[in-house]
């Protein structure tokens, strides 16, 4: 940590991030402050945009609850993509912060190789990703960095009392807790994945922990204090017709209407629900009001070949969330719809 008599080295060692930040990563953004308040909590939000984590963005902005640092790790498309996903959504919401670039592969693993039609499209935002970015005024060129977690990890060493939540496979906090000094600075860890007893067809795991089950392995064994939110839960919340024309009807952000939409028929030609399900607002949710949800400790164990979860008695302890008020989601969602 910074002290007083380091006041100037804190200083040169700030503006030379910055100049590196600003060299590499076209929207990442960050302050050299001549102190650091040990005391004030952080949040990071890690997430490979997506639909749903769109929504975890665009409902902690509503609430005021901006993070203090985004990164992008692969998953609903590859790195590059949720990347330029995670800039243009910081752009569109007006959140000023650092976005940068998480991990592009698995944990101690080989890069995937890109693949098209994933349930968010190919571009992760069901294919208004160009149209937005034109619309924003935003080049090319801005959508892009050159840097790798190397900076990340720098950028996390700013930051103290970490709340963190990870809405994409977690190859990036895998990573990040083989410092000691990164992951002493962590105190909680919210995250969507994983499955206990949802029925999502034979040898079908939860996309996030299936992605990448080595990663989620290394995280629960982390000691790290772990509050999950799997599909048991996030499956059960669901946003139907009648509810997505209410929210159309404000006026108010037409292309989180289309990434609504888009979730919808998603679910619709793969023979479920004909609505939408947002999974990752649900970490966001539960640090807005925790009392809403309920849920218990378990001791959990994840297989490192397919991610399923199963309850072991030697397994690490983690808080599951099983339990929410159905009117949670509704409430939130509508509340920041009409906000302007």
């Amino acid at each position: 940590m910074w002290k007083l008599g380091k006041k100037m080295t804190a200083l040169v060692l700030g503006a030379l991030l910055a100049c590196t930040l600003g060299a590499g990563s076209a929207w990442a953004e960050t302050v050299a402050p001549e102190t650091v308040d040990i005391s004030a909590p952080s949040l990071v939000f890690d997430g490979d945009p997506g639909s749903d984590d769109a929504f975890a963005l665009f409902l902690l902005q509503k609430n005021g609850q901006g993070p203090d640092l985004a990164l992008a790790t692969f998953g609903n498309a590859p790195e590059k993509q949720t990347y330029a996903n995670t800039v243009l959504l910081t752009k569109a919401l007006d959140l000023k912060m650092p976005v940068l670039p998480g991990a592009d592969r698995p944990y101690k693993g080989k890069k995937l190789k890109a693949w098209k039609g994933g349930f968010n499209g190919d571009d992760g935002l069901y294919g208004i990703s160009e149209a937005w970015r034109k619309k924003l005024g935003l080049s090319k060129n801005q959508l892009e960095s050159s840097e790798d977690l190397d900076l990340a990890k720098k950028q996390l060493k700013q930051l103290h009392h970490i709340t963190y939540i990870a809405t994409g496979p977690l190859s990036t906090l895998a990573e990040l807790v083989q410092d000691p000094d990164l992951k002493s600075r962590i105190d909680k860890v919210y995250i969507m994945g994983g499955n206990l007893w949802e029925d999502l067809g034979e040898g079908q795991n939860e996309f996030n922990f299936s992605r990448d089950p080595k990663a989620v392995d290394q995280v629960l064994k982390s000691g790290l204090d772990i509050t999950l939110f799997p599909l048991d839960l996030t499956n059960s919340q669901i946003i139907d017709e009648p509810e997505i024309q209410k929210l159309a009807g404000y006026g108010t952000y037409p292309e989180f209407i289309e990434l609504l939409r888009g979730n919808q028929a998603a679910h619709a030609q793969r023979g479920m629900e004909n609505a939408a399900v947002l999974h990752d607002i649900f970490p966001v949710l539960y640090l807005l009001d925790p009392d809403q949800f309920t849920g218990e400790d378990k001791k959990l164990a994840v297989d490192t070949g397919t991610g399923a979860l199963t309850e072991a008695p030697d397994g690490a302890t983690v808080h599951v969330v099983l339990g929410v008020n159905p009117r949670t989601q509704w409430r939130a969602l509508e509340r920041a719809f009409q906000k302007q």
